[in-house]
């Protein structure tokens, strides 16, 4: 009868022994595992630790842009747009044109009719003019000045008669 007992002792420890060797396997490949899974929780952190340094840098970057964004439109705001300062621009430059036209239209006049009284025939009798007994001047030595200027200049209200393209009205 002991050799029945013996043998179901050995049996029992020989299941036990399997079993341990068994539970030493799955206990290592478990601690096998758990390394690689805490391996790939550490990289999952640092990724995450990246992803999250990246966010506030461009939170950061993003609230840089709206600072400039909002000086820049507080800077432009009282700005003007380059149409409105073309129309006004072309409308001077016609009123100038305008201007600088009549001046020298008026220039002229003024000259043609200063020059005019030393014709003869023209009103003004002067005692050099040879017809009239006086000495004949050869016309290059006759001195222009302005100072009595017979034309009037146009006055202010005349100046500013001009039509949106620059012409001159009436």
């Amino acid at each position: 009868m002991m050799s029945n007992i013996e043998e179901e002792i050995q049996m029992a420890q020989e299941e036990s022994d399997e079993e341990r060797r068994k539970n030493c396997q799955l206990r290592e490949q478990l601690e096998a595992e758990k390394v690689e899974e805490n391996s790939k929780l550490q990289l999952a952190l640092t990724a995450r630790d990246t992803a999250l340094a990246n966010s506030q840098q461009v939170v950061q970057e993003v609230c840089e842009l709206q600072r400039q964004l909002e000086s820049t439109n507080a800077a432009l705001q009282d700005q003007v747009s380059w149409n409105d300062i073309q129309l006004v621009l072309d409308q001077a430059h016609g009123d100038l044109v305008s201007v600088t036209t009549r001046f020298w239209n008026t220039l002229d006049a003024l000259q043609n009719k200063r020059l005019a009284s030393f014709l003869p025939g023209s009103g003004v009798i002067h005692a050099e003019w040879p017809e009239h007994g006086g000495v004949s001047t050869q016309g290059h030595d006759l001195p222009l000045s302005f100072s009595e200027p017979n034309v009037p200049l146009p006055d202010q209200q005349e100046l500013s008669g001009t039509n949106q393209n620059g012409c001159v009205e009436g």
